[in-house]
């Protein structure tokens, strides 16, 4: 089944419509490769004519039947993405100069999937998160130009 029609799947389970803003809330995030914030979500939506209230309540929708998950971004804003099926499992590495979020896929031998399949949970796992905090390599590359200005004036 592709991923539209699991989209589709999982709103007639709960009883919900399939709008053509929620489509292309869902479309948007599947074309992404890093979380969107409510903003940028409305910025790349502008052209269709969304309304924000309509955007605000779609995401709130989406979190509640787990189509996407919302992260707290570096800055303190709030982003969305996809959770599986919907977008391959994967963590974060989380540069806290920039606060640009990355993607990192995980395969499921990975160590923590192995820990995390062998706990004995109170109740049913919907998604786990991991977050890996660091500088990038950009901001390291950045930093390492600005030390060597400084060092060369010195």
């Amino acid at each position: 089944m592709n991923r539209e029609a699991v989209f589709a799947d999982v709103l007639k389970r709960n009883r919900l419509r399939i709008t053509k803003e929620r489509l292309e809330v869902f479309r948007l995030l599947g074309r992404v490769d890093s979380p969107l914030s409510r903003s940028e979500l409305l910025g790349n939506l502008k052209h269709f004519g969304m309304h924000p209230p309509t955007l605000y309540r779609t995401i709130e929708l989406f979190v509640s039947v787990g189509i996407i998950q919302s992260l707290s971004s570096i800055s303190g804003d709030v982003v969305y993405e996809l959770l599986p099926p919907f977008a391959p499992h994967h963590h974060h590495y989380r540069c806290m100069n920039c606060g640009l979020t990355f993607p990192l896929e995980v395969s499921d031998d990975a160590p923590e999937e192995v820990a995390l399949r062998s706990l004995t949970l109170p109740g049913a796992v919907v998604y786990h998160q991991v977050d890996i905090f660091g500088t990038c390599f950009g901001c390291l590359s950045e930093r390492d130009l600005v030390e060597g200005e400084v060092s060369s004036t010195s």
